[in-house]
């Protein structure tokens, strides 16, 4: 999947496509995490990706 500009919470491949970007045994706490984003507006990818590294403490993996 290309990343466009934002983030669209409610459409479910753009919630996988941050929550694979984690290892497996993060995807679930990730996914809580990003429910509490849901009503947020213009986040971009790199935005979302901060927020978890910067609050959980989880780094991407590198692919």
């Amino acid at each position: 999947m290309k990343e466009h500009k934002y983030i669209n919470f409610s459409q479910e491949y753009d919630v996988h496509y941050i929550i694979n970007k984690y290892p497996k045994k993060e995807h679930e706490t990730v996914k809580e995490y990003l429910e509490t984003l849901k009503t947020q507006k213009n986040f971009t990818h790199e935005d979302v990706f901060n927020l978890i590294e910067k609050n959980l403490k989880f780094k991407k993996i590198a692919k």
